[in-house]
């Protein structure tokens, strides 16, 4: 359940080999033209892991099996506060290495997400990813908070 006051967003942290989905804000959205992975809102009585398969699959056309969740993070920006639910997903077992994704989405190497501008309560992620990427025995055990890569 919510925190009073904080709107659910659900969001797909999509690994495929050593890359993660990646998009832009629109200019039209809170925080333009900054980073971000695939989200959105929860729909009423919608679970933030469903919410996050939905909206990766409405915003990127491509199917995501969500494999654990990450984090959650209460984040209190200028525009609304949020409780953030980051889940780790995986590509569907069928999607072709060379499937279009919807634009602003690309494929980014893990490595390289330092160099992009991700809205500040991204970081936590950010940085669960690229230990990830210096220590690959790291998904086995879980983090001081419990998440899991």
């Amino acid at each position: 359940m919510s925190k009073p006051g904080r709107q659910r967003i659900g969001i797909a942290v999509v690994i495929r080999q050593s890359s993660v989905l990646v998009g832009e804000r629109p200019a039209s959205a809170p925080l333009p033209g900054m980073a971000e992975f695939p989200g959105g809102k929860c729909e009423s009585g919608e679970l933030p892991r469903a919410c996050a398969v939905r909206e990766c699959q409405e915003e990127t056309g491509i199917v995501v099996e969500p494999q654990s969740q990450l984090t959650t993070i209460d984040w209190d920006y200028d525009h609304g506060s949020v409780e953030l639910h980051f889940w780790l997903c995986r590509p569907g077992a069928d999607l072709p290495e060379d499937v279009p994704l919807q634009a602003p989405f690309r494929w980014v190497p893990i490595s390289e997400l330092q160099t992009l501008r991700f809205p500040e309560a991204n970081a936590a992620v950010i940085e669960l990813l690229q230990q990830q990427i210096a220590d690959p025995e790291a998904d086995a055990d879980p983090d001081a908070d419990g998440a899991v890569l």
